[in-house]
């Protein structure tokens, strides 16, 4: 029990650590290399930051962002089974870019498709 109260202490603390606003969060983000997913809990921006710094803690199996909240999804060290979740809720101005982001105004953190089209073959 005190493990899952430093967990969500850690990831309070490094959602507040993003900034104060929606621009410095996105700065944060950008300046850690970020690049993400809009409207993808698991791959968006936040989410992969968080992934990232809190994904070598064995108890946390995945990260996912929605709209208000952060939740982490837990997992039993040494058996890998599922052991519940735990919600963070998401400071303002994180919610503030997240929802920036989901609309597409923070290109400087959006992954942007590496896969190039198909070149169609001309049938004539």
């Amino acid at each position: 029990m005190i493990h899952l109260r430093q967990l969500k202490r850690h990831a309070g603390g490094l959602l507040a650590g993003l900034g104060d606003s929606a621009d410095d969060v996105a700065e944060s983000l950008q300046e850690a290399g970020v690049l993400g997913i809009p409207a993808n809990n698991r791959s968006c921006a936040v989410a992969l930051y968080l992934s990232a710094v809190m994904g070598s803690d064995p108890h946390v199996r995945s990260v996912a962002v929605g709209q208000c909240s952060l939740v982490i999804n837990l997992v039993r060290p040494g058996d890998l089974r599922p052991a519940g979740r735990l919600q963070v809720q998401l400071p303002k101005a994180v919610r503030r870019f997240v929802a920036a982001f989901d609309a597409h105004q923070y290109p400087t953190v959006v992954r942007t498709s590496s896969i190039a089209p198909r070149e169609t073959a001309s049938l004539g």
